[in-house]
């Protein structure tokens, strides 16, 4: 009994330790099998991602495109000489210009070199103001009753970029028209002999031409486009022979006109000393009764045509501070002939284009009333009655013939002097002619840049190329009529004429023409 009893007991205690083994062991097994079941995933995602790696890096070594090396050649490339024309640039800020209350000095002009960079103007007003309003420049050709009358400070001061900008703008210059006119200075400049000329015969004039063109847009040796024409166009007049007259008469008073501008704008000494030998040629050339003749003889014939040249070279070389003896009274004489010749008026046909031996020629020519007028106002006699007449023909018969399908006899010549004559007039008449002469210039340039001479040509005998260039100065200088001489506003020169010395004068007779 007790034996089984002892039995039991340990049968008992040996079930019991079994069944904690057990569930040792069955924990111990699931323990295992969870890291098994763990290990398994994380392995092959390591594996995978390194694998994944592995292949990218390899792909991408292989793909990879190399980068050829680049090879840098420095050629040299041939300058193309420019021919044509350049855009229309944008015009810088205007700046209004400083009113100048300074007494004007003979033997002082104030010299302004003018930018060339600028060439079309914003703003710019189809209808243009009366010129009878106050300018916001400075009128360049205003006359005092004294002897400095055409000495202002500023007397090219409307050539300047700002000045141009402002007077176009105010007396209805249009962006057609400067561009024109731009187009016109490449053409010159690339047409210019490679001495510094221009045409094959006559040479004074066509350059004095040519050169005053330049200057009349503010060109001067120092711009950024032309100032090589420019430069050599002054060396070329300059060093001509000064001592024998040019031509008939025409050509030295062209070049005294160009030398003159041309030393007011630059101040260059060799420039006046060139400009005092031509002026004194026309001093010394003028008849005792004011007028001209070709050769500058005195020999009863008057030439109002030949006389215009001479006048306005006058003029520009008075503003230029021009000392040479006589002057002065040479411009007196000229005032006095002037409107003698006008008095001798019948309803609009006074200003014969000669007279001889006293007695008076035939007036009514649309070419000779515009010289007389336009010669008056620029010696300050704008408002004299002996002109009333003459500017109401040029309003109105005139204005009828300004065209270029139907031209009068020596149109250019006469449209030159009568566009300068309207504006200096100023009001509805001037609107109408500068409206009229824009739209005929613009409207028959050639693309090249240069204009044909309507109708008949009376520039002398030349080349096709020196009668485009004596068209071409013309047509350029009527577009730069808004800032070449700004209208007159005071009143004359006055003075009496005295009884000047004269000289005998060398001449030299070459034939030119250049109108009648």
């Amino acid at each position: 009994m007790d034996n089984y009893e002892e039995y039991d007991e340990y049968e008992n205690e040996e079930s019991l330790l079994a069944e904690e083994d057990i569930m040792l062991i069955q924990e111990e097994y699931r323990r295992k099998r969870l890291i098994e079941s763990l290990i398994g995933p994380v392995i092959s995602t390591i594996f995978h991602v390194g694998l994944i790696i592995i292949l990218a890096i390899l792909i991408t070594d292989k793909y990879k495109e190399e980068v050829p090396e680049i090879e840098v050649k420095m050629e040299e490339v041939e300058e193309v000489q420019i021919e044509e024309p350049p855009p229309v640039e944008e015009p810088e800020p205007i700046e209004e210009p400083q009113e100048d209350v300074t007494d004007p000095v003979l033997t002082t002009v104030a010299i302004e070199n003018a930018e060339a960079d600028d060439a079309a103007l914003e703003d710019v007003n189809d209808e243009a103001p009366s010129t009878d309003d106050d300018s916001t420049v400075e009128a360049v050709s205003d006359v005092t009753v004294s002897p400095s009358a055409f000495a202002s400070p500023n007397v090219f001061g409307g050539r300047s970029a700002a000045g141009r900008a402002s007077a176009v703008s105010k007396f209805g210059g249009t962006r057609a028209g400067q561009s024109s006119l731009l187009k016109a200075l490449w053409w010159l400049a690339k047409v210019q002999n490679p001495d510094g000329s221009w045409g094959n015969k006559n040479q004074s004039a066509y350059t004095g031409l040519a050169l005053l063109t330049f200057l009349a847009h503010g060109e001067t040796q120092t711009s950024r486009q032309f100032g090589m024409t420019v430069k050599k166009a002054m060396e070329w007049l300059a060093s001509d022979d000064h001592k024998r007259i040019v031509g008939n008469g025409y050509a030295n008073a062209i070049k005294a006109y160009a030398l003159a501008e041309a030393y007011a704008m630059t101040g260059v000494s060799l420039l006046e000393e060139a400009m005092n030998q031509t002026i004194r040629k026309v001093i010394d050339g003028q008849q005792a009764g004011g007028c001209y003749n070709y050769g500058f003889k005195d020999d009863g014939r008057e030439d109002l045509s030949l006389a215009g040249w001479n006048y306005q070279a006058m003029k520009a070389a008075y503003g230029a501070g021009c000392e040479e003896k006589g002057l002065q009274n040479a411009i007196y004489k000229s005032i006095e002939w002037l409107k003698k010749e006008g008095a001798s008026d019948d309803g609009g046909k006074g200003f014969p284009y000669a007279n001889k031996d006293g007695q008076a020629g035939k007036g009514g020519k649309h070419t000779m009333r515009a010289v007389g007028v336009l010669c008056l106002q620029l010696f300050g006699e704008g408002k004299t009655p002996e002109i009333k007449d003459e500017l109401e023909s040029i309003a109105t018969k005139d204005y009828e013939n300004l065209s270029y399908a139907n031209p009068p006899k020596e149109s250019l010549y006469g449209w030159y002097y009568a566009t300068q004559a309207m504006f200096q007039h100023g009001g509805n008449p001037w609107k109408s002619w500068n409206k009229r002469f824009q739209r005929e210039l613009t409207a028959n340039q050639n693309q090249e840049g240069y204009w044909e001479y309507p109708g008949d040509y009376h520039g002398g005998k030349g080349d096709v190329t020196t009668e485009r260039v004596y068209a071409t100065t013309l047509c350029a200088l009527m577009l730069t009529v808004y800032y070449r001489y700004l209208p007159s506003t005071k009143g004359a020169i006055g003075g009496k004429v005295a009884n000047g010395e004269k000289k005998d004068v060398a001449v030299e007779e070459e034939g030119l023409d250049l109108i009648e």
